[in-house]
C-alpha cells in the first residue's frame, strides 16, 4: 500500500511537472508569434502577390474551394532565403481524392522606383510533371498602400489539360486602419484557376489573418467556388 502511495504521489507530481513545461512552451510560442508580423501574402486566390516573405520567415496560406463540395483545398509554405527571394512547398487536394506536392519559387527584382518584376512558378513532383510558370509587373505606387500586379503566366498540359499562356492580374487595399483589406483577382484560360475572384481579409493578430471571397466571372462551365482563406507568419 505505502509503495502504491509513493507510485501515485510519484505520477502526479510527474504530471504536474509535464504540465508546467508545456504551458511554457505554449507561452513561448505565442510571444515568438506575436513578435512576428504578417507581411507576406503568395496568393491572392489563386494569382500570386509580388509580397515576398521576409529573410529567415515563414509563411503559411490555405485556401478552400467550396462549390456543391469541397472542391479543392490548397495550402502553401514559403521561407524567405532573402529580401527577394522565397521558395516553398505546395499541397494541392482535389475532392475526388487526388493530392498533388509542389515546388515553389519566387523572385522580386527591382526595375524602378514605382515598378518590380516578380518571377516565379511551382513544378509539381507527382502529377506527371505539371507546372506553370509567371511573370508579373507591379505598380508600387499606383494607388498609395495598394498592392497591384499583372502579368502573364505558363501552364503545360499536364497542369491545365492543355498547354496555356495567359494573362492574370491581382490587387489588395488596406481600409478601416488596415484590419481589412479588399483584394480580388483575373486569370483567364479555360482551366480550374480562371475567373473573376473578389473578396476581403481580416487581421486576426499581427501573425494570422482569414479571408473569405467569391468567384464572380468563371470561364468555363464549372461552378463558382465560394473561397476560405486563412494566413500565418512566424
Amino acid at each position: 500500500m505505502q509503495q502504491t502511495g509513493i507510485s501515485s504521489r510519484y505520477s502526479h507530481l510527474h504530471g504536474k511537472v509535464v504540465m508546467k513545461h508545456i504551458s511554457r512552451f505554449i507561452l513561448a510560442l505565442f510571444t515568438l508569434c506575436m513578435g512576428s508580423t504578417l507581411n507576406a501574402q503568395q496568393t491572392y486566390y489563386n494569382v500570386p502577390s509580388s509580397v515576398v516573405t521576409p529573410e529567415g520567415k515563414f509563411y503559411f496560406q490555405a485556401n478552400t474551394f467550396l462549390t456543391n463540395t469541397l472542391d479543392r483545398t490548397s495550402i502553401n509554405g514559403m521561407y524567405g532565403i532573402n529580401k527577394d527571394t522565397e521558395i516553398g512547398a505546395n499541397l494541392l487536394h482535389y475532392d475526388y481524392g487526388d493530392s498533388w506536392v509542389g515546388l515553389g519559387f519566387q523572385h522580386r527584382e527591382t526595375l524602378t522606383a514605382d515598378h518590380n518584376l516578380t518571377i516565379g512558378g511551382t513544378y509539381y513532383l507527382n502529377s506527371n510533371g505539371s507546372y506553370y510558370a509567371y511573370a508579373l509587373v507591379t505598380a508600387n505606387k499606383l494607388i498609395s498602400k495598394a498592392h497591384i500586379n499583372g502579368g502573364l503566366y505558363y501552364g503545360n498540359a499536364s497542369m491545365f489539360g492543355t498547354s496555356t499562356i495567359g494573362f492574370m492580374a491581382g490587387f489588395d487595399y488596406p481600409v478601416i486602419n488596415d484590419k481589412i483589406r479588399i483584394k480580388g483577382e483575373f486569370m483567364t484560360g479555360e482551366h480550374w484557376m480562371n475567373g473573376l475572384n473578389f473578396g476581403a481579409e481580416y487581421a486576426i493578430s499581427p501573425v494570422m489573418k482569414a479571408g473569405v471571397g467569391i468567384n464572380l466571372v468563371k470561364s468555363n462551365n464549372g461552378p463558382s467556388p465560394f473561397i476560405l482563406q486563412l494566413h500565418y507568419a512566424m
